[in-house]
């Protein structure tokens, strides 16, 4: 149910959560997260979100005891001593837990893009690299959001004022570098954002 990566260059462990399995097991483990847990699991209508929900908080468990754990202000997971970040998409939940502080985000490929994305959230470089590609757009949004989760603030800043080109291995943000990594899982693009000591 449960995969185990590890990136060694940037010395990161990934957990990746098939919600395809864990609904077999559902109603099973929402018995066994805290009430708030349950709840907000609960509210979703579709089962899907409710399972990625569920999902969500049985990785973070697994990382981490709930009791440790609080919320930023704009609602990243946070718990004293570890670095760890969340998110979901299509059919997975995946955890990225580092060193460092951390962001993650996962996006399921699909063959559409939204040009209203492209026109708000991307700089002109970046539109000339997407072009058409679907590809390309999914591996800049979810370098884009990964970068701010890291940062904590998610998309209450502006992620078109982030350049997040491939090409680009450390980004400047805000005063602060970080490393972007990018890959391909199972037809879902995983990208992850580190806060780096290095300088451009």
């Amino acid at each position: 149910m449960i995969t185990d990566l590890f990136i060694d260059e940037l010395n990161v462990r990934l957990k990746l959560l098939d919600i395809r399995k864990l609904k077999t097991r559902a109603e099973e483990i929402l018995n066994t997260l805290p009430e708030e847990r349950r709840q907000k699991a609960l509210c979703y209508r579709k089962e899907e979100y409710q399972i990625r929900s569920i999902g969500s908080t049985f990785l973070i468990m697994q990382t981490v005891s709930w009791q440790k754990v609080y919320f930023g202000k704009y609602g990243k997971p946070l718990a004293y001593g570890k670095n760890f970040n969340v998110s979901h998409s299509g059919n997975y939940v995946v955890l990225a837990e580092s060193e460092k502080s951390i962001g993650v985000d996962i996006e399921e490929l699909k063959d559409d893009i939204t040009a209203d994305l492209i026109e708000v959230g991307f700089t002109k470089r970046e539109k000339g690299w997407i072009g058409n590609s679907h590809i390309r757009f999914y591996i800049l949004w979810t370098r884009k959001e990964s970068l701010l989760k890291c940062v904590g603030t998610g998309f209450g800043m502006n992620p078109n004022q982030i350049d997040a080109l491939p090409e680009k291995h450390l980004v400047q943000y805000m005063g602060n570098f970080y490393q972007l990594f990018s890959t391909v899982f199972d037809k879902h693009i995983i990208s992850i954002a580190l806060n780096s000591t290095k300088s451009l």
